[in-house]
């Protein structure tokens, strides 16, 4: 099986959680990727933790290595909750369903776009539509995720929505 070389990792700007995950919180997000069904969650190479402001979180089609950082985690800042961006919001679930949901599944179909602003919003309407276990809130945030990415590029999502691997899991 063929992958790209790139890693697919969250673009936070600095606004997403930045302290050291919790034993607590590991074992949540273990016990959620355990949860997602995936066919081939046991071929899954590794799972690296980074709690480093340095590296993202990040699915790596070329490894098959999911690394989970700090940032996985969504910004707190209730002070600015409703002017924060779609991607500042994502859950902790949300965002690893990003990764394996959106990326890594699309990659093991080998239906990973070339262009990233795609990729990134591929990922997300998958997370969205698939990923099981996320409440009606998570979805719609990880489609407005995927619409504020397109719309910066100023490309509508029914201008490409037939190049998307969006229809099925």
């Amino acid at each position: 099986m063929e992958y790209q070389k790139k890693s697919y990792q969250v673009d936070t700007g600095g606004l997403r959680g930045e302290l050291p995950l919790t034993d607590f919180q590991k074992q949540q997000i273990e016990e959620y990727i355990s949860s997602l069904s995936l066919d081939n969650l046991k071929d899954l190479e590794i799972i690296r933790w980074v709690d480093d402001r340095q590296l993202n979180t990040a699915y790596s089609p070329g490894f098959d290595l999911l690394q989970i950082g700090s940032d996985v985690m969504p910004a707190n800042r209730s002070d600015r909750q409703g002017t924060l961006s779609a991607n500042t919001r994502i859950t902790w679930k949300g965002s690893i369903a990003h990764e394996l949901v959106g990326h890594r599944e699309a990659a093991l179909a080998q239906k990973t776009q070339l262009q990233p602003i795609l990729e990134e919003a591929q990922a997300s309407i998958r997370a969205a539509r698939f990923a099981p276990l996320l409440t009606s809130t998570e979805r719609y945030t990880l489609l407005r995720d995927a619409i504020a990415r397109l719309h910066k590029a100023g490309i509508k999502v029914r201008q490409i929505k037939y190049l998307l691997h969006i229809n099925h899991r």
